[in-house]
């Protein structure tokens, strides 16, 4: 029975966290219509404030629920020993009726009737030890611990891991924003001397041949600076999805 309970219990509340995860899943923040100043003025959260924000991931909690049911399991090994020992009762309550008549030769017939209020219970217990289950009680104890302790180093190997992850993306986003900010300012001065020499074509001071060389510059200024953009993007929404922190909202 206590089996069955666990199972039902790990199977619910896996349910519950990865229903969750998806939940905060879909908040990733819209980087649609972010503009320049919007990067410019980004910053990145602290590590440590990510590293513990992981921890709500549904990977992490997924890894702490089976550490809870080990210890549920290590709880019931270390009361194993009550199972040598049974207690029974009963009890009831009653009312009983007898009804009847009586005569012989001399005494006319007549009827008789009684009733009685009964409380009964009984009380008994007992004592079975089977001599297998005795002396391997400790064992069981200690291998449920060993177990526990299993699951406990998983859960950090495996949060170490997700910690290198975030260390990388969150190095690379760092790496990435700076360079966006350079080619956000490059992206600014190519515009404005676009718009001089189309300014200067208009009025006839200038060749088309220049205008399309500054044109051409101006799209290679743009095409860097959408690549460096989207690499950002990708990184920060990651970050986001493994540190369950939102890093821009709009």
């Amino acid at each position: 029975m206590n089996r069955i309970w666990i199972k039902f219990y790990l199977f619910f509340a896996v349910i519950s966290f990865f229903n969750n995860g998806l939940i905060r899943a879909q908040e990733i923040s819209n980087y649609d219509n972010l503009t320049i100043d919007d990067y410019s003025s980004l910053t990145l959260p602290p590590l440590d404030v990510l590293f513990e924000n992981a921890k709500n991931a549904p990977s992490y909690e997924f890894n702490e629920v089976n550490e809870m049911v080990e210890r549920k399991k290590l709880g019931k090994e270390k009361r194993a020993w009550l199972g040598f020992f049974s207690i029974r009762g009963s009890y009831q309550y009653g009312t009983f009726t007898n009804d009847g008549s009586y005569t012989d030769v001399y005494t006319q017939p007549f009827a008789t009737y009684n009733k009685t209020t009964q409380h009964l219970y009984s009380v008994g217990g007992g004592i079975s030890i089977p001599l297998d289950d005795l002396f391997d009680l400790g064992a069981r104890v200690k291998r449920q611990k060993l177990v526990v302790r299993s699951y406990q180093l998983l859960k950090e190997q495996r949060f170490e891991e997700v910690k290198k992850d975030i260390i990388t993306y969150y190095t690379a986003a760092a790496s990435q924003l700076n360079i966006l900010k350079l080619r956000a300012e490059s992206l600014v001065l190519a515009n404005v001397e676009y718009a001089i020499v189309e300014k200067n074509f208009a009025n006839g001071t200038t060749t088309s041949r220049e205008l399309a060389l500054e044109k051409e510059r101006q799209s290679v200024t743009k095409e860097r600076y959408e690549s460096s953009k989207a690499e950002l993007n990708r990184s920060l929404m990651i970050l986001e999805v493994i540190t369950q922190t939102p890093i821009i909202r709009k």
